[in-house]
């Protein structure tokens, strides 16, 4: 063996000793301290003030009283006597008088009167419809029934949009939404009030959609549903951005409600050559009133490429904590970089390698 290779196995030896005795020193000192950490007195042994607890809807003014406890009692305690051995836990008795019991009964009416306050405040039905109830929707169908092919469709719908927004809405375990399906466009425009180029209407707030039968109903469907349950996850005082919120449906729309609309492609050809809005202008963008129709959709088509990009381009919750961050009131470049990292961390940036993985793919894996 050389010189150079003895000294570098020296060199390891005493790196591998010193690093030795600091771990030893270390855990050393950690386990001393252990035998010191006590409880000061049970936390559990002192009865605590009686309380109540209201259980509150969602809606105002629906109001779900507490039900007082089925309480067990029995002839003689059950607590084993004093300097008995510990009991192992397939041995450990019933307590009734230690843990109050419920009967299965009393379960099934908690979540009975649960259904029956959300029932309580669902609006009234039209004339000339019928309704039914599904695990997340309330349907209003014009006709004399429902179809099973509708309430069956729109719960495969929310399981594929919710692939990408369960984390944004919750709520939908225990909040339904109420879809209005009209078979003819005139009691669709009794109904809303709207014009006559009007092919679906949403009302955000109180969780309601309109359609009527048309080619088109099932993209607008999933559009206005992924509104209702992405918009939602911003406060009222910091509402979701609009290309945030409009990129986000058009994704949906297309992605899981397969209804492309017939102009997104040829936008995102223009995309795909250097056209298109500046990022920067991009999300200052908050209201399309007065464009035109054509700078209206690419508005659109970008949109809905940028997010999609941002959806694709990192795996694990980016997106959420990007979204999150916003909703925090963070500057864009500023949600993006703490969500994202490097080198995500100013919209020009973003715009360099979202137009490069629009052209490549190789970044999101997109073709």
């Amino acid at each position: 063996m050389d010189i150079l290779a003895r000294l570098r196995l020296l060199f390891w030896s005493l790196v591998l000793v010193i690093w030795g005795l600091f771990m030893y020193q270390y855990m050393n000192e950690d386990m001393s301290a252990l035998p010191q950490i006590r409880l000061a007195k049970n936390p559990f042994g002192k009865p605590a003030a009686p309380y109540k607890i209201a259980r509150h809807t969602s809606r105002p003014g629906v109001y779900v009283p507490p039900t007082a406890p089925a309480m067990n009692t029995v002839g003689r305690s059950t607590r084993p006597a004093a300097g008995t051995q510990s009991l192992v836990v397939g041995n450990l008795p019933s307590a009734p008088d230690l843990i109050p019991g419920h009967a299965q009964a009393e379960k099934i009416a908690i979540h009975r009167a649960v259904e029956e306050a959300e029932r309580a405040a669902y609006p009234p039905l039209p004339d000339g419809f019928a309704a039914a109830e599904t695990r997340h929707f309330v349907v209003y169908e014009e006709g004399t029934a429902v179809s099973e092919e509708l309430t069956a469709q729109l719960e495969n719908l929310h399981g594929n949009i919710m692939l990408d927004l369960v984390a944004f809405s919750p709520w939908t375990r225990e909040k339904k939404v109420f879809i209005y399906y009209c078979r003819e466009q005139a009691t669709y425009q009794r109904l809303t009030g709207r014009p006559a180029w009007s092919g679906g209407a949403a009302s955000l707030s109180e969780r309601k959609i309109y359609l009527y039968h048309s080619s088109e109903a099932f993209g607008i469907l999933a559009h206005e549903l992924t509104h209702i349950y992405f918009d939602s996850f911003f406060p009222a005082e910091r509402p979701s951005p609009l290309w945030l919120s409009e990129g986000v449906a058009t994704f949906v729309q297309s992605e899981r409600g397969l209804s492309t609309p017939l102009w997104l492609s040829e936008n995102l050809r223009v995309l795909s050559g250097g056209g298109g809005f500046k990022l920067e202008d991009l999300v200052r963008i908050d209201d399309m009133a007065d464009a035109d129709e054509d700078s209206v959709r690419l508005w659109y088509a970008q949109s809905y490429s940028v997010v999609r990009f941002l959806m694709r381009a990192k795996t694990g919750d980016a997106f959420y904590m990007f979204c999150r961050n916003l909703r925090d009131g963070q500057p864009v470049a500023q949600a993006m970089y703490r969500a994202y990292g490097m080198p995500y961390n100013k919209l020009s940036s973003l715009e360099y390698a979202w137009r490069y993985d629009l052209k490549t793919g190789k970044i999101s894996g997109i073709q």
